[in-house]
C-alpha cells in the first residue's frame, strides 16, 4: 500500500467518495510536506516519514482531538528533534487539541501549552511549562521538569535558617521557625549555581562541553553531587577544587518527609 493509499484507507473503508478522499489526502499531504513520497511504500520511507504518514492518516478524518502516545520513542535523536518541530508546527496549523503522552521532559517542555504531571496515576501538578519549571509544587515535579534535573541536597532547618552540609553553608531567613529541627531538601537549578574558583569544598569530576554552555559535575566531601551550568570563556576543568555559591532567593525548599514544596 502506497503512502497515498495508506492515508486515505480509513476514509475509503467508511465509504467516502473518491473525490473527497483525494481532496483530504492532498490537504494532509500539503500540511505534512509528504508530496514527494505519495507513491512510495513503507519500506522506502525513513522513520520520521512513517510517523508523518501515521499523523496524515489521522488528519484526513478531521478529528477534534489527537492522542499521541510516545510517538517519538523509537526514533533516533536527530529524527526526534525533527518530529518535535513537525508536531509543533502541525498543532499551530490545524488548531486541534492534542493530548501528548511522554516520559521525555524535553518533549513536554517544548511542545506543550499545558502539562499534566502524573505519578502512579495521580496528578502532581498542572500548568504551563514555565509555571512548572519556575514554581513546582513538590520535589517530584521539580526533578522532572528541567534539563539537567534540579540538584537536591539534604538540609536541616533551625531558627529560620537551613544548614546544608553538602555545600558547607547555611541560608538564613528562608524558612519558618516552626520547621526548626526538621529535615528539608534544598533544590537548586544548574543555571542558578556558580562555581567559585577560590573555594575548596568540591572536586570537579567531569565537564560536558556543549559549545556555548558547559555542565560541570561536582562531588562534595559528603558524597553528594551537584551539576552547575557554566558559560563564558573561563570554565572549570576535571580535577579542580572549587566552591559553590548561590543566591538564597534562588533555592527551593521541600519537606524532608512529604516532599511538598515549602513556600515562604
Amino acid at each position: 500500500m502506497t503512502v497515498r493509499d495508506n492515508m486515505g484507507f480509513g476514509l475509503k473503508m467508511n465509504g467516502h467518495p473518491k473525490a473527497v478522499i483525494t481532496e483530504k489526502v492532498a490537504e494532509a499531504t500539503r500540511i505534512l510536506k509528504l508530496e514527494p513520497y505519495l507513491d512510495r511504500k513503507p519500506a522506502a520511507l525513513s522513520g520520521g516519514q512513517r510517523q508523518r504518514v501515521s499523523i496524515g492518516r489521522a488528519i484526513v478524518r478531521g478529528p477534534e482531538v489527537f492522542l499521541f502516545d510516545e510517538p517519538l520513542s523509537n526514533l533516533d535523536a536527530e529524527l526526534r528533534v525533527e518530529m518535535r518541530v513537525e508536531i509543533a508546527r502541525l498543532h499551530k496549523e490545524i488548531g486541534a487539541t492534542m493530548i501528548y503522552v511522554t516520559h521525555d521532559q524535553v518533549e513536554a517542555m517544548t511542545l506543550a501549552d499545558k502539562i499534566v504531571v502524573l505519578r502512579m496515576g495521580i496528578i502532581e501538578q498542572v500548568g504551563s511549562p514555565m509555571e512548572l519549571y519556575r514554581d513546582p509544587d513538590n520535589k517530584f515535579v521539580a526533578g522532572f521538569i528541567g534539563s539537567p534535573a534540579m540538584n537536591f541536597l539534604e538540609g536541616v532547618a533551625g531558627d529560620g535558617a537551613v544548614s546544608v552540609p553538602g555545600m558547607k553553608t547555611s541560608f538564613d531567613g528562608v524558612i519558618a521557625p516552626t520547621y526548626s529541627g526538621k529535615k528539608v531538601t534544598v533544590g537548586m537549578r544548574a543555571e542558578h549555581l556558580m562555581v567559585d574558583p577560590n573555594g575548596d569544598t568540591h572536586t570537579v569530576e567531569m565537564t560536558e562541553s556543549l559549545g556555548g554552555v558547559s555542565f560541570v559535575y561536582l562531588a562534595g566531601e559528603t558524597g553528594e553531587r551537584i551539576v552547575i551550568e557554566e558559560r563564558g570563556d573561563d570554565r572549570s576543568s576535571t580535577g579542580d577544587r572549587v566552591g559553590v555559591t548561590i543566591d538564597k532567593s534562588r533555592i527551593y525548599l521541600f519537606d524532608g518527609e512529604t516532599e511538598a514544596r515549602i513556600r515562604g
